[in-house]
């Protein structure tokens, strides 16, 4: 925003309108827009799908996934000091320390998706007592966030078929974690991808 771009909240992007092999219109609920030149989606494959259902144009893999799981804790008053931990032999894998509001992850959490929030609140204060000794009566707020398909698998099967991300539609490119950065479905192979996305941009003849 500070270099003159707008951010849109509450927007869904409803058809991507083509003319031959480039996107012409951006359909949401709130706006049509007609004036770009490229379009970076930075949604995941199966989103962009619904919208761009022709493989021809878009090449969408048939991943397998991995869940994630996050809990966010409200505190009153909060004793931890560092800015994340790991715990080692706990089902809770980190916490991430945001003053009065901490984010615990759980990655690989299939086995934990079929319990309701009560339990798995009752889980996570029992580990933090245990753990980083903290109170069950510090926490005054939580909230239970079940990610079913948060990373793809990388199986040798289905490296080779991540999408590259220049796409066949001109100017549309990719970004994600699941396009074909080299790395594996983390932050670091999303932020490469981003990278590279207005690299590929800025290096563009118009």
């Amino acid at each position: 925003e500070k270099n003159g771009g707008c951010i849109t909240v509450y927007s869904q992007v409803t058809e991507m309108i083509f003319d031959g092999t480039s996107i012409k219109k951006i359909v949401t609920t709130k706006k049509v827009y007609e004036d770009f030149d490229f379009v970076i989606s930075a949604i995941p494959h199966f989103a962009l799908e619904k919208l761009i259902a022709d493989e021809s144009l878009v090449k969408n893999p048939e991943f397998s996934y991995s869940s994630i799981l996050n809990i966010h804790i409200w505190l009153s008053r909060n004793p931890l000091t560092k800015n994340f931990y790991g715990l080692i032999g706990s089902p809770i894998h980190w916490i991430f320390n945001k003053g009065t509001h901490l984010n615990l992850v759980i990655s690989d959490a299939d086995n934990l998706l079929n319990k309701n929030d009560d339990e798995l609140f009752e889980m996570v204060c029992s580990e933090l007592k245990k753990y980083v000794n903290l109170d069950k009566q510090l926490i005054t707020d939580y909230k239970v966030i079940k990610e079913k398909r948060a990373t793809f698998i990388p199986s040798n099967d289905i490296t080779s078929k991540r999408p590259l991300q220049q796409t066949k539609i001109k100017n549309l490119i990719l970004a994600g974690d699941w396009v074909d950065t080299g790395l594996p479905s983390t932050i670091e192979s999303a932020v490469k991808s981003g990278r590279e996305a207005t690299e590929r941009i800025l290096r563009a003849n118009y």
